[in-house]
């Protein structure tokens, strides 16, 4: 569970389950891989080389997490234009 003070001042929290802050992001190549298992168990898509995306509720801000490099700063913060 973690918290994250969007730069609208939206503090965001993912200590829900399910919740709609927190999305995961997988490569067709991850994706592809998997489709040759007969199931897909959660926590073979949690050990992934792929990106955990949270989206601000408030602003639609979306930061992008890379959980191999930090878990605690973005790599990105994307902003809506329009």
């Amino acid at each position: 569970m973690a918290h994250l003070i969007c730069r609208c001042g939206n503090d965001m929290w993912n200590g829900e389950s399910p919740n709609d802050i927190e999305f995961w992001v997988y490569s067709d190549k991850t994706l592809d891989a998997l489709s040759f298992e007969d199931s897909i168990p959660f926590l073979s898509l949690c050990n992934k080389d792929d990106y955990n995306v949270w989206r601000c509720p408030e602003c639609g801000r979306l930061y992008v997490f890379d959980e191999k490099v930090s878990q605690d700063k973005p790599l990105w913060v994307y902003r809506l234009e329009e």
